[in-house]
């Protein structure tokens, strides 16, 4: 059985982020590094919670993975800020009651750390605690807009997702297992994943049911789970019931992720909204005469943010797919992030 692995190369070293899952008859997936542990909070803690966040009122908001999708699919989200490192404690009923489990909580995380990972990015902290930097609450129902969380990897180091209760059909928790055929590996250490998990009709048709390549976690009243950066997860569509979670984000800080960590790169994200024809996105290489591309990313999804690592001056050319049209061109700069690709803007043959 073959093995392979999904890491990051950093100075040289190799920061496994992914266990190894070999598949003898399909093709072979990496496993996430994610863990689950049972009966963390009580049932009448976690029922005491709920009932606090009825009586608080859930904040109808707009959801920020959903901000660049299409308009039909912009549903606000219903959510209760807990703590937030900012702002300090916002809901003190609420946190009245989870505040005794975060030492708890937070030692979970700790022991599922990966200590290589670790040193490599806190060289000089090896034993220190992961910071916790944001708790929310959230609630799903079919009885209002927001029933499902479309496929994403979070941007903190370490999430907890604590399920509050259990008493609802659909609606579950899931994560993906990615090919270990990862030739196109991110600068970021998470893999490459199809782009049909991006898709929200994909995403309203899911039901809690495991696949070789999705997973739901059986959670109970109380139970959590623990994932890093690296972990593309969603919430299937709630049928019928409530589903009430707490997330936990620790180091929002992430050195995986930085810019910074990349020498003199920075971040920059390219979107578009064209769905007439497909899209490619090409890095051209100026430093050779003849200007010769690179493919960064094939058939870019309209509505879906596709973000890199680059560097002043790079120079990005989006395509019409599988032609030498051009539709766009950029030089980016430190001082842009986003780059929106527009067809009216510059149409010309290479």
């Amino acid at each position: 059985m073959k093995e392979k692995t999904m890491g990051v190369v950093r100075e040289g070293k190799l920061l496994l982020m992914f266990l190894t899952l070999g598949l003898s008859s399909a093709e072979d997936l990496l496993e996430p590094a994610f863990t689950q542990h049972v009966g963390v909070l009580p049932r009448s803690v976690c029922q005491e919670l709920i009932a606090l966040g009825e009586d608080n009122g859930f904040n109808v908001e707009e959801e920020s993975i959903d901000q660049y999708a299409p308009p039909k699919y912009k549903v606000t989200s219903q959510s209760i800020d807990v703590y937030e490192r900012n702002r300090g404690i916002i809901s003190p009923a609420i946190w009245d009651i989870l505040e005794p489990w975060i030492p708890k909580i937070t030692g979970l995380v700790k022991e599922s750390i990966d200590t290589e990972v670790y040193k490599h990015f806190f060289p000089d902290e090896q034993e220190r605690i992961p910071k916790l930097d944001w708790v929310f609450f959230r609630k799903f129902s079919p009885d209002t807009d927001r029933i499902s969380l479309r496929v994403h990897p979070d941007s903190n180091m370490y999430s907890v997702n604590i399920a509050l209760n259990d008493d609802f059909k659909g609606g579950g928790l899931f994560y993906l297992k990615p090919s270990a055929n990862q030739d196109g590996k991110t600068d970021d250490g998470r893999p490459v994943i199809s782009d049909e998990y991006r898709d929200y009709d994909w995403l309203s048709s899911q039901k809690r049911q495991n696949s070789s390549n999705i997973v739901y976690p059986a959670l109970g009243t109380g139970d959590l789970v623990i994932y890093n950066y690296t972990v593309y997860h969603g919430v299937a569509p709630v049928e019928a019931g409530t589903r009430y979670s707490f997330v936990l984000f620790y180091d929002m800080d992430n050195p995986a992720i930085q810019v910074d960590f990349d020498n003199d790169g920075f971040g920059v994200t390219f979107y578009h909204e064209i769905e007439d024809v497909d899209i490619s996105l090409l890095w051209v290489d100026t430093r050779v005469k003849e200007h010769p591309t690179e493919v960064i990313e094939e058939k870019l999804l309209p509505y879906t943010v596709y973000p890199l690592v680059s560097h002043d001056g790079h120079v990005f050319r989006a395509v019409i797919s599988g032609t030498d049209t051009v539709v766009s061109e950029f030089v980016v700069s430190d001082t842009q992030a986003l780059y929106t690709i527009k067809m009216e803007e510059y149409t010309a043959e290479l």
